[in-house]
C-alpha cells in the first residue's frame, strides 16, 4: 500500500508540474485546489472518526483505532501542502507564479477597491473576512488544531499499549468530547473558506455539514477496503471477529442514507427559498454538460450502494464489500467534481486531465503516509478496556 502511494504520489504530482509549464499556472493552483479538497476529507474523516470512537467505545471503533490514528496523523502534512493554495490567494505572491490573478476572485485588490473598474460591493461588504491574510491566518488554526488533537490522541493512545492504564481512556474520551466541538465548527469554516467562497455571493448553511458527511462516508468506503488488506494478519484473526466490520458496513449504509438527505435538503431549501442570491450555483451546474453528473450520483451514489448494503450477509462479508466501498469513493471524485470545478469551468467539456493529476499525487501522499504511520505500532490497541467486547462478542 505504501508502495502504491508513493507510485501514485510520485505519477500525479510529476503530470502536475508538466501542466504547469504547458497549459498555466492559473489551472495548476485551480486543479490543486481540487485535489486538495479531496483528499482533505480522508485526513477529516478519520480525525472526527477517531474522536467519535472515544466518546461511544464499543468494539467497532478499537478495531479500526489504528487506521484512523495513521490517517489522522497525516494532517501536519496536508497543513504543509496548504501552502501553495495559500501562495495563490496572496495578491503578492500569485503574481510571481505566474497566475494572471489570486485562485479566488475576493482576493483580488481590484474587486475589493472602491472606484476600480472591477469593484463588487457584494463582496466588498464581506471583507476583512475574505481577506488573504485573515483567510491564511484562519487555515493555521485550522490545522494547528486538528494535528494537535492527531497527536495528543496517537500519543496517549500508544502510552495506554505500554501502561495499560484505564485513566488513560478518560483522558481521550475528555479530550474526544471537547475536540469534536471544536472539530464541526473548524470543519465548517474550513469548507466556507477553501471551497463555497468560489463563489463569494453564494452562501449554504448545510455545506459545512455536507463535506462532514462526505469525509465520513468516503473515510467508511476506506476502512471497508483497509480491512480487505489486514484481515488475514495475525493478530486481526486471533482477535477480531466479524461483527465490527459488520457494524462498520452499517454506517456506510447509514452515511449513505445522510449523504443524500444532506445534498437534498439543500437543493430543497434553496429551491423552494427562490433568492437570487443564493439560485445561480444551482443554475450554474445545470448548464454546460455539469447536470449529466447529477442522475450518475442519484444512481451510483445512492439507489445501487443502498440497496445493495441493506442485505445483512452481504454487509458481513468482506470480499462482496470491497467493491462497494470502491464505488463509494469513486463517486466521491464525481460529487467533488460537482461541488467545485463549475466555478471554474462553464462546460464540463473544460475540465482537465490536471484536475485529476492533482486528485491522484495528492491521495497517493496521504496513503503513502498513512501506511508508514499504522506500520510503527501495533494494529490493534490490545490493553484498551473496548478490547473486551471483541472477545464477548458484544458491543456498547
Amino acid at each position: 500500500m505504501q508502495t502504491i502511494g508513493i507510485g501514485a504520489a510520485v505519477i500525479g504530482i510529476a503530470l502536475l508540474l508538466v501542466g504547469y509549464f504547458i497549459v498555466g499556472a492559473d489551472l495548476f493552483f485551480r486543479s490543486y485546489l481540487f485535489g486538495f479538497y479531496f483528499t482533505m476529507g480522508l485526513a477529516l474523516g478519520s480525525l472526527g472518526f477517531l474522536m467519535l470512537q472515544h466518546l461511544t467505545g464499543g468494539a467497532w471503533g478499537v478495531t479500526v483505532r489504528r487506521m484512523l490514528e495513521a490517517g489522522a496523523l497525516v494532517m501536519p502534512v496536508m497543513g504543509l501542502l496548504f501552502i501553495p493554495i495559500i501562495l495563490a490567494t496572496l495578491p503578492s505572491t500569485s503574481g510571481a507564479i505566474g497566475m494572471s490573478h489570486p485562485l479566488y476572485e475576493w482576493a483580488n485588490p481590484a474587486v475589493v477597491t472602491p472606484g476600480s473598474p472591477e469593484f463588487d460591493p457584494g463582496i466588498y461588504h464581506k471583507v476583512p473576512w475574505m481577506s488573504p491574510m485573515f483567510f491564511t491566518v484562519r487555515s493555521v488554526i485550522y490545522f494547528v488544531l486538528w494535528s494537535g488533537l492527531a497527536f495528543m490522541l496517537r500519543s496517549w493512545s500508544v502510552t495506554q499499549d505500554r501502561k495499560g492504564n484505564e485513566a488513560v481512556a478518560g483522558r481521550m474520551r475528555m479530550l474526544s468530547g471537547i475536540g469534536l466541538a471544536l472539530f464541526v465548527i473548524s470543519i465548517t469554516f474550513a469548507s466556507f473558506d477553501w471551497t463555497m467562497s468560489l463563489d463569494p455571493h453564494w452562501f449554504s448553511s448545510m455545506y459545512g455539514v455536507q463535506y462532514m458527511v462526505s469525509s465520513g462516508l468516503i473515510m467508511l468506503a476506506f476502512l471497508v477496503l483497509m480491512f480487505s488488506q489486514v484481515q488475514d494478519i495475525e493478530t486481526f484473526k486471533a482477535h477480531v471477529t466479524i461483527k465490527p466490520f459488520h457494524d462498520i458496513s452499517k454506517l456506510l449504509l447509514g452515511f449513505t442514507v445522510l449523504w443524500t438527505y444532506v445534498t437534498y435538503m439543500q437543493y430543497n431549501i434553496i429551491w423552494s427559498g427562490d433568492v437570487a442570491e443564493f439560485t445561480p450555483w444551482y443554475v450554474v451546474r445545470t448548464h454546460g454538460g455539469w447536470l449529466t453528473l447529477v442522475p450518475i450520483m442519484m444512481l451510483f451514489q445512492f439507489f445501487l450502494p443502498f440497496f445493495l448494503l441493506l442485505s445483512r450477509r452481504r454487509k458481513q462479508n468482506v470480499a462482496t464489500m470491497a467493491p462497494i466501498a470502491a464505488l463509494i469513493i469513486l463517486m466521491r471524485v464525481v460529487d467533488i467534481s460537482w461541488i467545485v470545478l463549475p466555478a471554474f469551468h462553464e462546460n464540463i467539456a473544460q475540465v482537465s486531465w490536471m484536475h485529476y493529476a492533482a486528485l491522484v499525487g495528492l491521495t497517493g501522499i496521504w496513503l503513502a503516509i498513512f501506511a508508514w504511520n499504522i506500520q510503527r505500532v501495533s494494529i490493534l490497541p490490545l490493553n484498551d478496556p473496548n478490547m473486551e467486547w471483541l472477545h464477548v462478542g458484544g458491543d456498547h
